[in-house]
Parts: C-alpha cells; sequence; structure tokens
C-alpha cells in the first residue's frame, strides 16, 4: 500500500517540470533511435543477403566451370567426384543436377540420385510455366527454400544451357532444336547467416539501448543543469523574497532565456526593495508628522486652554480689583481722616504716637494692596496702554540700564544682540519697559539663589515684517515641568511668602496679550530658561474694543 509520503513524491515527481521535459523528450528519442535501428538493420541485411546471393552465384559459376570439362565429355562419374568434394565446403548445403526430363543425374547425396520431380516444382519451373515451355527460358534464378521444418537455405537454380561446343561432340542435338540440357541447383544453407543476422540483431539491439540511455543521461543532466537547477534556484529565491528577504538576488550567467528571466527576477528584486525602502521611508515620515502634528496639537490645546484660563482669570482679577479698589480708597481716606483728628486732640503723647503708628501701618497696607489692585488691573488688561512708535532696541537697552546693577550685583553677565534694521514697533513703552524688567529680575533671581554664582542673561530681538520677537535666556536653574504651566497665573510663586505676591510674570502675560503679542516659555532644570515674547509691529484692536 502506497503511503501518502510517496503519493505526494510521485504527483511531485510526475508534476515536476524537469519530468515533463523529459518524458516526451525520451520517447522521441527512443522512438527515433528505435526507427534508425530497424532501418539500419534492414539495411544490414539486405547488404548481407546482396552478398550472399552474390556468393552462392559465384559459386554455381565456379562449380559450372569446375564440371563443365567432365560434362562436356560426358564423364559424369568425374562430375559425381567433384561435386561430392565441392559440397564439403561447410556453407553449401547441396548440389545436384537435373537433366530435362526432371531426373537428378548428378548429387553431392547419391540417395537422390535417380529421382525425379514434377514439372510444377521449383527446379522445373526455372524453363517451364504452368507446365508449358517458355519460349524465352530463365538463365538462373536465386530464391529461399525451405527444406524439412526448420531448415532455410538460399537456392540457386541456373539453367545448363546447350552451348555450340557440346553439339559438336554429338551427344546433344543442336542449341537451335534444343537450349536447355539440365539444371544445376546450389542450396546454401542460411543458418550461418541467420546467426549471423541475429547476432548483428542483438548488438544493434544492445547499441541502441545503451546508445538511448547515454542519451537520455546527457540529457537527463543538460536539463537538471540548464533548466531544473536554475527554476529551483529562481523558486527558492522567489519563497525569500515571499518571506521578506528583499536583498535576495540570483547569479546570472550566459545570455540565455534562463539567464534573462534571472535578470529580470533581480531588477524585481531591486524594484521591491526600492518600493520597501520608499515605503518605509514614507512610513517614518508620516509617523514623524503625526508626531510632530500630535505635538502641535497638543501644545495648541495647552495653549488654547492656557488663554482661556488666564482669560477667566482676567475677569476675576478685574472683578476682584473693581470690589477692593474702592473699600481700600474708603478705608485709606478714613485712616488719614482719623490721623488728622487725632492730632487735633488733646492726647498723651505715648498715646498719640502709638495711634499714628497704628494709622500709618493701615495706610502702607492700603496703599500695598493698591498696587495689588494696580497690577490686577493690569493683568486683566482693563487699563488703556498709551500705544505709541517705539524703538525696540531703546526699551530694551533702558531696561537692561535700569536693572544692571541688581544684575552686576548676582554676578550675571549681560548679552544683549539688538535688532539689525528696523526696530520700530507700535506700542506703550512704558508697559513694555515694565515688563521686560519683570523677566530680567526674574531670570537674575533664578541665577542668584542658593549654590548659584551667576551666570549669563542673553537678550537676542530678531524680526521681520509683521512682528519683533525678543527671545530672554538665562543660566538658572530652570522650572520644573509640573510648574510650568503655572508661572503666568496671578499669585502664584516658588519664592515663599518674603519675595512677593507672585504678579511678576502675570503682569508680564497682561501686559504682552494687551498689546496683541503672545510670550512662550521653555525651560529645562538646571538648564535654564528662555521667554519668546512676539510682537506685532502694529497691533490690532484691543479685545475689550472689539
Amino acid at each position: 500500500m502506497t503511503s501518502p509520503t510517496g503519493a505526494r513524491i510521485d504527483r511531485s515527481l510526475v508534476g515536476s517540470l524537469g519530468f515533463r521535459l523529459l518524458l516526451p523528450l525520451f520517447l522521441t528519442i527512443g522512438a527515433v533511435l528505435t526507427g534508425y535501428a530497424a532501418l539500419s538493420f534492414d539495411s544490414t541485411r539486405s547488404h548481407v543477403m546482396r552478398l550472399v546471393r552474390s556468393e552462392i552465384q559465384r559459386s554455381s559459376g565456379l562449380i559450372q566451370q569446375a564440371t563443365h570439362d567432365g560434362m562436356l565429355l560426358n564423364r559424369l562419374d568425374e562430375v559425381q567426384t567433384t561435386i561430392e568434394r565441392l559440397s564439403g565446403a561447410p556453407d553449401l548445403a547441396a548440389i545436384r543436377i537435373y537433366d530435362k526430363a526432371g531426373e537428378i543425374v548428378i548429387s553431392a547425396d547419391r540417395a537422390e540420385i535417380g529421382s525425379r520431380i514434377e514439372v510444377a516444382e521449383e527446379p522445373c519451373l526455372s524453363c517451364h510455366g504452368d507446365g508449358e515451355p517458355l519460349t524465352r527460358a530463365k538463365l538462373e534464378e536465386i530464391r529461399l527454400a525451405t527444406r524439412g521444418s526448420d531448415r532455410e537455405v538460399l537456392r540457386h537454380l541456373t539453367v545448363i544451357a546447350n552451348a555450340p561446343s557440346c553439339a559438336a561432340f554429338g551427344c546433344h542435338s543442336s542449341p537451335e532444336e534444343e537450349k536447355a540440357l539440365g539444371v544445376l541447383d546450389v542450396e546454401m544453407s542460411m543458418a550461418p547467416i541467420d546467426a549471423t543476422i541475429a547476432s548483428a540483431r542483438s548488438q544493434l539491439a544492445w547499441a541502441t539501448v545503451v546508445l538511448v540511455l547515454i542519451v537520455v543521461a546527457s540529457t537527463t543532466m543538460l536539463i537538471r543543469r540548464l533548466v531544473q537547477r536554475p527554476v529551483e534556484t529562481l523558486y527558492r529565491a522567489t519563497q525569500r523574497i515571499a518571506t521578506g528577504d528583499l536583498d535576495t538576488r540570483i547569479e546570472v550567467t550566459g545570455r540565455h532565456e534562463i539567464a534573462r528571466l534571472g535578470e529580470a527576477f533581480n531588477r524585481m528584486a531591486e524594484d521591491l526593495q526600492r518600493a520597501h525602502d520608499d515605503l518605509q521611508g514614507w512610513s517614518r515620515k508620516l509617523e514623524a508628522k503625526v508626531v510632530e502634528k500630535t505635538d502641535e496639537l497638543r501644545r495648541a490645546q495647552r495653549h488654547v486652554l492656557h488663554s482661556e484660563k488666564m482669560a477667566s482669570l482676567g475677569r476675576l482679577c478685574a472683578t476682584v480689583a473693581h470690589e477692593i479698589n474702592n473699600p481700600l480708597s474708603g478705608v485709606l481716606t478714613y485712616a488719614r481722616l482719623v490721623e488728622r483728628s487725632i492730632a487735633a486732640q488733646p492726647i498723651e503723647r505715648a498715646t498719640g504716637q502709638e495711634l499714628g503708628r497704628y494709622l500709618g501701618l493701615i495706610q502702607r497696607e492700603c496703599a500695598r494692596c493698591g498696587d495689588i489692585v494696580k497690577n490686577l488691573l493690569l493683568f486683566a488688561r482693563q487699563k488703556g496702554a498709551s500705544l505709541a512708535p517705539i524703538d525696540v532696541n531703546t526699551v530694551i537697552d533702558r531696561s537692561l540700564m535700569l536693572v544692571r546693577h541688581h544684575l552686576e550685583m548676582g554676578g550675571v553677565r549681560i548679552h544683549n544682540e539688538p535688532l539689525a534694521g528696523d526696530a520700530e514697533i507700535v506700542a506703550d513703552a512704558g508697559q513694555l519697559q515694565q515688563a521686560l524688567m519683570d523677566m530680567f529680575v526674574n531670570a537674575a533671581e533664578a541665577m542668584s539663589g542658593p549654590g548659584q554664582e551667576g551666570g549669563d542673561l542673553t537678550v537676542r530681538t530678531t524680526g521681520d515684517r509683521d512682528a519683533v520677537q525678543i527671545d530672554i535666556s538665562d543660566t538658572g536653574v530652570g522650572i520644573p515641568p509640573d510648574v510650568l504651566p503655572h508661572v503666568f497665573e496671578p499669585f502664584f510663586s516658588t519664592k515663599g511668602d518674603t519675595s512677593g505676591v507672585g504678579l511678576g510674570l502675570a503682569v508680564v502675560y497682561g501686559i504682552v496679550r494687551g498689546h496683541g503679542g503672545s510670550i512662550e516659555i521653555e525651560s529645562e532644570p538646571g538648564r535654564g530658561t528662555t521667554f519668546h515674547v512676539r510682537l506685532p509691529r502694529r497691533p490690532g484692536p484691543r479685545p475689550e474694543e472689539a
């Protein structure tokens, strides 16, 4: 019973390209060589038969010549002896002479002498047809004849003509009256010839088989080398390509069809690799674009949320400032009235001084609250700005000059890179100077804290036809990531209760936004902070005016 594996192997072998090429080629080669062998054998056999016929004809001629004198002198005993001697040759099966009446008068086999044959038998048919004499006798005839059950002989029948020399001796009539005297019958055994032909046939058959095997083996090797092996190589390369190995290439030799197929495969692999690399490149670019756009969307979202939060804080601060400003003004006014009233009353000096100290503290705290309210209004952009054309380089120089001493005391080195070319913008010089000074002081404090020995403050101004950008960088402690989103919120501070109320950067934010600009901050702990302030050259209408 055939196993499934064996069946698969058989089906694979039968369905292979090599088998489909070799089978019809083998059948064609076998048929051609077999036909050629058959034709060659027939040609060889015909040639051998011609040689045998020629040989028996020559032997008959020699017998006639050997017995001519005896026959001419009618010495039958001498002719009998000669024929018996000649029949000793291995290839001569029989020699006999018939007279014109069909009687065997001389034979190598003496037992046949005296036997008579009929006119219808072969020797008589040389001269007679259907028992009647022919007008033109046949001189000789060669044919295959069978004697016994399995003995085949080549018979040569020669008519013994009545020559004038025979009639001269008076034993025969003249040639005009009697043309034939008898028939010489020579039989040559075909056994040696058949054995030779059979041997030749066997040798030719084996030679044909060997030749077919040689041709088949050579053809198989050639097809294996020129067709099957390259196709298998191409198939394996295709499988590697299918698994993703796009670096696969085929070694190509020659200019035949398989070689051109290999070149086409290599070009296809190169195109696939190029397309794959392009796809990977586009995929990486797309991923980078997606990441970039995602970051932009996140920044925009944070900016929108921050803007909304700051706008809400601005409205809240404006409301709180308006609500607080009037009561503070009343408290400050009544404190001053009480102070004047006490001064006009006859009160003990010590008591009056103590009450004056209390009233002065009330007045100072009310003034401090008034400053906070003023800053809240600046953050909320409720106080109108006096816009006019100014030189931004001049404002920056003036602001640095005002805080230079404070910066130098903290060991801060100043690097100013002014805007080259047109440095004019429309802005409130006082508010812009206040914002710049707040940022300079904030940078100086970041570089003069505990463990700090100063640093570098860099102010770089650039611009285009629409806006001017001021980048303020320090090499301070930086801002932690969790604190960075809150630095512009009012009352948010990381400096402790003794360093302010946390309105400095909030006021900066309000001033920049009040000019229609934007402010962004970049910071890395331990590496410093950079403020990016972008101001339009011609600001549009303020939000509250719009």
